[in-house]
């Protein structure tokens, strides 16, 4: 075969540029095709008697053996070309080169060479790859001048052998693809397939060639601004916003270091830069195990799309479950990724101080103040209409949340009101989605108790009821009170609610404590005591840290039952028990100071809570053993509209001769109602006259028969 056959029919034209990236890749082909045939003709393996006739790859002859041992090491195909085989080569090259002088359209294949910043010889590694994708043809010669049938990819060395320049070493070539450098190697080549000596492009460079665009994949998105614009205006942190476009203004070549609470905005603000200059950014988020392979990927979608690059949860967990900064170790990759643009965004929660090797700009964002979450919840919220069962204020004081949790919550319940066809939001589903959004692990420590009962379920004297709506009102206008009154400026901290239920067991604080849950539409959690203590020193103030902090992002309220266990009085120090004792209540005494949301405390035995306690507490509502007519009253309520009830009950009498707690009367009201259904009658006097007695006698209390009067004959079978 000759060498002008590699050609084909379709003449030469160096003066007319190219239609089509296909177009090019034939003339790039027929480039190839003649370095492929040079190579094979000078294949290393061939006998001088041979006639290629022995080229199987299985079987090597004595004569092939002698042979290849006392040729010389190949130094690259140019060395060895005649002056007119390389004239041809360079021509075929050239011809390309020519072509592209004259070509309007840029081609995703140059793109990829002058985004990845990739020099002659990694630009030659690239097309040889390529083309073995886009022409099965090649499959089967690379495998044969490789002498493996399975190597249906070329190889590195067979790469430096085609492209290896006149007077250069094969080993420095060679170490192009086995060492981290500005090559370009490890970016476009699958890393593992390098490792074993192949040439593999990546995936994401394969699409890229094929279509000219790539797909969002493995944590990374792709956000063009200069089609995209944010769903939300930037209502809060104009200052950080006036930050970064002071940063894009500097054309120096530098790392923007941005951290903050999880959902506080950066993100949002980076999309909300790249709109307003017209800019695209790759976002890679690095929060899995696979992060090496992610940020690697971020960095080439950026370099494909000529976009800058984003690396955020950089963030790390330690074995007790807190969050720590990076290690050096992956510091020490991410610091060598770049996008081709001057300027990285590394984004965590946590502050970065051990990145070295470059210019380095540091933005705090720090977490949301009231009155901003104010804002962001009443501009996402404007257009809707909502009940009077809620304010934005109360939201605001409530949720501490962030921008994209704000506006997540917020379009949520506007979709779903319009759905269901309300024509208002109500507080149930505004907050219903709130909590959707609020990320916490609260369960492991806490029981969620739902809010069941309404204020029409409370029996108890107007001053203690009074005082419990007020202390609903401490959160329903903490907003106004701590912001536009600016009280915020006199405390600054200590702005919690916190309510300590006293009284005997049974009285209804429990049942309280959901009645404000309802009424604030907020989430009840309670503390299970014996999860928080423990017995090794620093365990009990370990998890509670761990309490109160998950309930700062679950924004719910906290209900500690049979509190004096962990608020007792503090004692003489007598011995290192009782100063971890002392250490443990004051450790508590600062936690409940400190947090912002609502507790609510509830204790049989007021005489035992520590003074210093009761001084940090907001309200102390006592509950008093309930007198006949509110046990009247409670055995009234704790029947259901639903529920069958006979004429005959006598509610006076069972108020004034049992004196039991409201916890009691359930139980009575409740095992009435089954003894009722089993029976198949309404529920009567007989069956909670034999439902209280036998509550009492559990109490080890005596009922005496001439007590029931007219109603004793009633426990007779």
């Amino acid at each position: 075969m000759e060498r002008e056959e590699l050609w084909g029919a379709n003449p030469l034209r160096p003066g007319e540029g190219y239609r089509t990236q296909w177009e090019m890749l034939k003339d790039l082909s027929a480039w190839v095709d003649l370095l492929l045939y040079e190579y094979y003709r000078r294949h290393q393996w061939l006998g001088p008697d041979s006639e290629l006739r022995n080229m199987l790859g299985l079987v090597v002859s004595r004569e092939e053996f002698e042979h290849n041992l006392t040729r010389a090491s190949q130094t690259g195909l140019a060395s060895v070309l005649s002056p007119e085989e390389s004239e041809q080569i360079a021509f075929a090259k050239q011809v390309v080169l020519l072509r592209l002088k004259h070509t309007e359209t840029e081609f995703p294949l140059l793109h990829l060479f002058s985004r990845c910043q990739l020099d002659e010889f990694m630009q030659e590694c690239v097309i040889l790859s390529y083309l073995g994708m886009v022409d099965k043809k090649y499959e089967k010669l690379f495998a044969y001048l490789q002498d493996d049938m399975t190597a249906r990819n070329p190889s590195t060395a067979l790469a430096v052998q085609l492209f290896l320049p006149a007077g250069k070493s094969v080993e420095t070539y060679l170490a192009r693809f086995s060492r981290h450098d500005d090559s370009g190697a490890e970016l476009i080549f699958d890393k593992e397939a390098l490792q074993r000596g192949n040439l593999v492009l990546r995936d994401a460079v394969v699409e890229f060639l094929f279509s000219g665009t790539i797909s969002d994949q493995q944590g990374c998105r792709l956000y063009d601004g200069t089609v995209n614009r944010p769903q939300n205006p930037l209502i809060v942190q104009q200052d950080i916003a006036k930050q970064l476009d002071q940063i894009m203004e500097d054309s120096g070549s530098f790392r923007v270091l941005m951290n903050g609470p999880s959902g506080g905005g950066k993100r949002f603000q980076l999309e909300h830069l790249m709109s307003r200059r017209g800019y695209r950014c790759v976002f890679a988020d690095l929060g899995n195990d696979e992060w090496e392979r992610t940020a690697e990927t971020g960095a080439l979608f950026a370099r494909l799309t000529d976009a800058y690059l984003c690396l955020y949860h950089l963030d790390r967990k330690n074995e007790s479950g807190d969050l720590v900064p990076p290690d050096a170790g992956m510091l020490s990759v991410l610091q060598h990724l770049n996008s081709g643009k001057n300027k990285v965004f590394f984004l965590s929660e946590l502050p970065i101080h051990a990145l070295s090797g470059g210019l380095e700009v540091e933005i705090e964002l720090p977490a949301l103040t009231e009155q901003q979450r104010y804002e962001l919840f009443d501009s996402a919220l404007k257009s809707a209409g909502h009940a009077q069962d809620w304010t934005t204020e109360q939201l605001a004081s409530t949720f501490r949340f962030g921008p994209r949790q704000i506006v997540c919550a917020c379009e949520q319940a506007v979709g779903l009101a319009r759905l269901n066809g309300d024509p208002a939001i109500s507080g149930e589903l505004i907050h219903r989605c709130c909590y959707r959004q609020a990320v916490h692990k609260l369960g492991d420590l806490a029981s969620r108790i739902p809010a069941a009962h309404t204020w029409d379920d409370v029996v108890l004297p107007d001053a203690q009821k009074n005082l419990l709506k007020r202390a609903c009102t401490h959160i329903l206008h903490q907003h106004q009170v701590y912001y536009r009154w600016g009280f915020e400026k006199k405390i600054s901290y200590g702005r919690g609610l916190s309510i300590l239920f006293a009284g005997a067991p049974g009285t209804g604080k429990t049942m309280c404590a959901q009645v404000i849950a309802q009424q604030l539409n907020m989430e009840l959690y309670k503390i299970n005591i014996s999860q928080i203590v423990s017995k090794y020193i620093g365990e009990t103030e370990k998890n509670l840290r761990a309490v109160f902090k998950e309930a700062k992002h679950a924004s719910c309220i906290l209900f500690f039952d049979e509190c004096d266990a962990l608020f007792g009085k503090r004692s003489e120090v007598k011995d290192s028990h009782d100063r971890n004792a002392n250490v443990e209540v004051a450790y508590l005494l600062q936690q409940i100071e400190e947090y912002d949301g609502v507790c609510v405390l509830a204790t049989n035995l007021i005489g035992n809570i520590d003074a210093a306690f009761l001084r940090r507490i907001t309200y102390v509502v006592h509950f008093p053993f309930p007198n006949p007519e509110m046990r009247e009253n409670i055995y009234r309520r704790m029947l259901p509209d639903a529920a069958p009830v006979s004429d005959d009950i006598d509610w006076k009498f069972l108020g004034e001769k049992f004196e039991l707690s409201g916890g009691h009367i359930k139980n009575i009201v409740l095992a009435a109602a089954f003894m009722a259904a089993e029976e198949g009658e309404p529920i009567s006097m007989r069956q909670l006259l034999r439902a209280a007695v036998t509550e009492m006698r559990k109490n080890e209390i005596v009922v005496v028969r001439e007590q029931l009067r007219e109603y004793a004959d009633l426990l007779e079978d």
